[in-house]
């Protein structure tokens, strides 16, 4: 444990990788606070949990989000970021779109992740996909320019399940075994669209015929991490995932192998969530997925994240 600028600040318990952080007022942040922040990410591999004794706000989440970078629209609002414009809406510009969201009075900074109503926190139906294990992912992969730093914020959590996992990709590239890495040292994998990480199709969204044929982009199996000069393996999520340039049996070949490697537990950490915390994980660097949640159970959560900058080639 060690105190820096006002802050607490300790590894995760279990996990080689990761941080926890208290003493954040996230309303009086300050620079010396800021760098201590960013110092913890560098040095523990881009995871650090910030605890609170209770639920915060959103101004203090959005706060909370700008330290780590500008922040971006969330998905599912917007067309093209996870949501296919419906057949005969009007074509409007992003900027547009953001706008009619703010007149309607919703965040298109924040979304919600639960089966609980964002207003009343009622239960709401959802599809028993839901409450089943969600696939390892990076957030929103399958645009061009991802967006960087993904945060949760726990409001309600389940008295088992629903933990969120986490695997170290920058670990999972310095373990790569040479004839591995020489295979795909300059291979890029499209990253699919068409589903979300529950298996549930995206809204407008139709099952694709093959990998081949599954909308999304392609990025750099091994990525650059500019904010620390790293090297991480860049997968997005397992399903309709391809390899453009290679046949199907041989790409499906290819990303199973890699995946094995990419998801072994010595880089991986399971987070059990505790009401009040926020999450901060570096999509570059990390893949998540959450484990199963009983249907008798509720879980909510806040979801914000940051802008990002084009995939760089390792």
């Amino acid at each position: 444990m060690t105190e820096e600028a006002g802050l607490t600040i300790e590894p995760l318990e279990g996990a080689r990788f990761g941080a926890e952080i208290s003493g954040l007022e996230p309303r009086q942040i300050t620079d010396a606070q800021r760098e201590a922040i960013w110092a913890v990410y560098r040095d523990r591999h881009g995871l650090i949990c910030f605890a609170f004794e209770r639920m915060i706000e959103e101004d203090e989440l959005h706060a909370i989000t700008t330290v780590f970078g500008t922040k971006e629209v969330a998905p599912g609002l917007i067309n093209g970021m996870g949501k296919m414009m419906p057949e005969g809406e009007e074509h409007l510009t992003f900027e547009e779109q953001v706008t009619r969201l703010e007149a309607d009075g919703v965040d298109p900074y924040m979304t919600f992740i639960g089966n609980l109503d964002p207003r009343t926190l009622q239960r709401r139906e959802r599809k028993k996909k839901f409450f089943g294990e969600w696939e390892w992912h990076s957030d929103m992969s399958y645009v061009p320019v991802p967006p960087t730093f993904s945060l949760l914020h726990a409001r309600v959590i389940p008295d088992e399940g629903g933990d969120t996992g986490f695997c170290s990709q920058v670990m999972a590239a310095q373990a790569l075994p040479p004839e591995l890495r020489a295979r795909i040292g300059d291979l890029a994998a499209k990253h699919d669209s068409t589903y979300g990480s529950s298996g549930e199709l995206r809204p407008g969204m139709s099952p694709p015929a093959s990998p081949i044929e599954a909308m999304g982009h392609a990025h750099p199996i091994l990525r650059k991490v500019p904010t620390t000069g790293e090297e991480a393996v860049f997968l997005g999520r397992r399903t309709n995932g391809y390899i453009p340039g290679l046949p199907l049996e041989e790409s499906e070949l290819l990303l199973d192998e890699i995946w094995a490697h990419a998801t072994q537990p010595q880089f991986c950490y399971r987070h059990k969530w505790q009401v009040g915390q926020v999450v901060v994980w570096d999509n570059r660097m990390l893949l998540h997925m959450r484990h199963p949640v009983d249907e008798k159970h509720n879980r909510f959560m806040w979801r914000t994240q940051t802008k990002g900058e084009a995939v760089i080639p390792a």
